[in-house]
C-alpha cells in the first residue's frame, strides 16, 4: 500500500478525487463504518462531494457455497433499486473483472445506458458490485478508466466496511479459530491438542462451541460456515 501512495502523491488527479489526501479521507471513512447505516451515509456523502448522482454498493454476503443474502447501501433512486436485484450482475461480480455498463448486463433500457458496474473482490469471503454513474465533470479528462482505478485502490476498505456491518456475525475465539484452523488440516483432536499444547477434552469443548455458534450438526459443517463467513 506504501508503494500505491506515493504513486498516488506523483500524478496529476482527476475528477471524483482530486488529491492523494481526498483518497486517503475517503479510505478513513471507511475504516470507521462499523454499521450499515453508516456505510451508506458514507457512501451517499462521497456521492455528494464527487458528483455521482448513483453510488451504489451491494454485498452479495454469502449464506453457503450456492447462496447468498444481498445488502444494498449507497445513494440510488428507487428507478434504479429495482434493476440492482439482478442475478446476472451477480453472476458478472463472481466472475468479471472490468467496469462495464449496466446496460449490456441487463435488457437495453435508456434510462440505465449511464451506468456502470465495477466487481470488488480481493478480500477472501466477499464479492461485491459497485453500481454508479460517471460524473458529468469527470468526461472532460481521461475516460472512465481512470475511474476503476481509482475504486480499485479504495475497494479493500468498502469491502471490510462491508463485513463489519454484516448482521448475522458469528463471534468465534482465537482458540477456537486455531482449533478450527487445525481441523481443517484434518487434524484429529488429540492431534490438536498437543499441536496446541492443551487437552483433548479442551478442544473438543472449543469445537463444541464452534458447532453450536455456528448452528451446525457437527465440525465439518461449522468448518464449512466459517469459511464462507471469512472467519478462518
Amino acid at each position: 500500500m506504501e508503494l500505491t501512495m506515493k504513486k498516488l502523491n506523483e500524478i496529476d488527479f482527476y475528477g471524483p478525487f482530486e488529491s492523494s489526501s481526498v483518497l486517503n479521507e475517503v479510505i478513513a471513512k471507511f475504516e470507521a463504518v462499523e454499521q450499515g447505516i453508516e456505510l451508506t451515509n458514507t457512501l451517499s456523502d462521497i456521492a455528494l462531494s464527487s458528483g455521482y448522482e448513483c453510488l451504489a454498493f451491494i454485498d452479495y454476503a454469502p449464506m453457503s457455497t450456492a447462496t447468498y443474502q444481498k445488502h444494498l447501501y449507497g445513494k440510488y433512486g428507487a428507478d434504479v433499486e429495482c434493476y440492482l436485484d439482478s442475478e446476472e450482475i451477480y453472476k458478472y461480480c463472481r466472475n468479471g473483472f472490468r467496469l462495464t455498463s449496466l446496460e449490456s448486463l441487463l435488457a437495453e433500457r435508456s434510462d440505465i445506458e449511464q451506468l456502470y458496474v465495477l466487481p470488488l473482490r480481493g478480500v477472501y469471503g466477499i464479492v461485491g458490485a459497485l453500481v454508479f454513474n460517471i460524473p458529468k465533470d469527470f468526461l472532460e479528462y481521461k475516460g472512465i478508466e481512470l475511474i476503476d482505478w481509482f475504486w480499485t485502490i479504495l475497494s479493500p476498505y468498502l469491502l471490510q466496511a462491508a463485513i463489519r456491518c454484516r448482521t448475522d456475525k458469528i463471534n468465534i475465539t482465537k482458540r477456537e479459530r486455531d482449533c478450527l484452523m487445525w481441523a481443517c488440516e484434518g487434524k484429529t483432536s488429540w492431534e490438536i491438542s498437543q499441536i496446541l499444547g492443551v487437552s483433548e477434552r479442551t478442544v473438543n469443548f472449543h469445537l463444541s462451541n464452534c458447532i453450536e455458534k455456528t448452528n451446525s450438526a457437527n465440525r465439518q459443517q461449522a468448518i464449512v460456515k466459517c469459511i464462507v463467513k471469512n472467519l478462518i
